[in-house]
């Protein structure tokens, strides 16, 4: 693992090397710069002091700058040396090829620059042409700027050393400030928003809470999840251990045993589902659960699971409608089916005698998507319990609903597959007036095909 710590270290220490190293590069490009623009600025000054005592005819002033830095040539047109302040004229080579012979014949003045790198230094020039045809050179020898850079060398290990040193030190210092916040922040978590920080640190301060928040919430859930599945499973297990123990010590006697097992296996039975709807849930809950979407036909679907409700349906006296035209959604078919058994299964559970159950699925006249509705003439929902009868294990009527074998996982289960194909929920009841629940199923895209339509 990095620590954040170091990484501010190295990148500030970093900073400053580079820095430093930088400033370097621009000071010698600068000062060499300067040097040669100097030199040069000197040699020219000298060779027009030269023209002039030439054309006046006081020759004899070229010998008063033999000198061991500067050394003056005159040369004729076909690069003869005519005058040398070293006197060795004998041993010189013919001048025409040089490049600011060349130049000063064509143009009226020339200059150059020959660097020799074994003996350390530069060889400057400067040549102008005369009246009379002659050209008059002035040359100067001088440091390379490398050779003076290498007299600087042991400040400049100095002064860079210093400068790393400090780069480290102000690292350790600016680290220490920038860090100490966010430890604050990790020593005090459940009141993160009390500590002094940055401000950029405040959304994360922000997202913390927001995330403590919803840790807590998720935390209550899952122990009340926990309480009520216990809950849930004790009842039906205390009526079995009950009924089984009586029929085990022979307290019951031979023509009530149908009556206690046919009790036994109402509660295992009421067991089932409830493990079977725990299960579904949790199958729901798996983050990036992976689903089997494909187009569907709703209302083949409703008239399904309504002619399965059947019997149910007839058991409590209700009757069962459905409306519609074919509706294709873009879903998986289990999930629908278990949505709509689940709506049905409560329209009817719920309902009187002699009350009725309608689904419809239709499309939407404007937006086209497809709208599922399941309408009941039932003992209808409070205003207050229309706001929890999506809560796990929430009943509306406790009594008549674990009567009726009702787990209070139904509408939690039914709310999941919603937000699992992105359709929207909506309730509309009133006690003593029924209940009607809708559902909106998006559009579904039109370049999709079913199984059946590639086969």
């Amino acid at each position: 693992m990095n620590s954040m710590k170091k990484r501010i270290n190295l990148s500030l220490i970093g900073i400053g090397v580079a820095t430093m190293l930088v400033t370097a590069l621009i000071c010698l490009i600068t000062l060499s710069s300067m040097y040669v623009d100097h030199v040069r600025q000197d040699m020219e000054i000298t060779a027009d002091m030269l023209c002039s005592a030439y054309e006046r005819g006081d020759t004899a002033d070229l010998s008063i700058f033999n000198t061991s830095r500067m050394r003056v040539t005159l040369i004729s047109p076909d690069g003869t040396a005519l005058f040398e302040t070293d006197g060795n004229m004998e041993v010189m080579d013919n001048h025409l090829e040089r490049p600011e012979i060349k130049a000063a014949l064509e143009e009226g003045k020339g200059k150059a620059r020959r660097i020799s790198i074994t003996m350390d230094i530069d060889m400057y020039y400067y040549a102008k042409l005369l009246e009379d045809g002659n050209i008059v050179r002035v040359s100067m020898q001088a440091e390379s700027i490398f050779s003076i850079y290498r007299g600087m060398l042991m400040w400049m290990i100095l002064v860079g050393g210093i400068i790393v040193i400090g780069s480290i030190v102000t690292s350790m210092i600016l680290t220490r400030k920038l860090v100490d916040p966010v430890q604050r922040m990790a020593q005090k978590l459940d009141h993160v928003n009390e500590v002094d920080m940055y401000e950029e640190l405040v959304p994360l301060a922000d997202a913390l809470t927001v995330y403590q928040k919803r840790t807590h919430e998720l935390e209550k859930v899952r122990q009340e999840f926990t309480a009520n599945v216990s809950h849930e499973l004790k009842t039906p297990l205390t009526t079995i251990s009950g009924y089984a123990e009586m029929i085990e010590n022979g307290m019951v006697k031979a023509g009530d045993i149908p009556n206690c097992a046919g009790k036994i296996h109402k509660e295992a039975g009421r067991m089932l589902t409830l493990i079977g709807d725990i299960l579904e849930l949790s199958r729901l809950d798996e983050p990036g659960m992976q689903k089997d979407l494909q187009q569907v036909d709703l209302y083949q679907i409703a008239k399904q699971c309504l002619e399965m409700a059947e019997l149910s349906a007839q058991k409590h006296q209700v009757q069962l409608f459905m409306e519609g035209t074919p509706s294709m959604v873009m879903g998986e078919k289990g999930m629908l089916e278990e949505l709509v058994a689940n709506l049905c299964d409560n329209a009817i559970r719920y309902n009187r005698p002699s009350g009725r159950v309608t689904i419809t699925v239709k499309k939407d006249g404007i937006t086209f998507n497809t709208i599922l509705k399941v309408e009941d003439t039932g003992i209808g929902i409070s205003e207050e319990d229309q706001r929890r009868i999506f809560e796990r294990f929430y009943r509306v009527d406790k009594g008549r609903s674990r009567e009726t074998g009702g787990t209070g996982l139904g509408l939690a289960i039914v709310k999941h597959i919603v937000q699992q194909h992105g359709a929207k929920i909506q309730i509309k009841s009133a006690l003593d007036q029924g209940t009607c629940i809708k559902i909106t199923f998006p559009q579904p895209d039109t370049d999709s095909k079913s199984p059946e339509s590639e086969s």
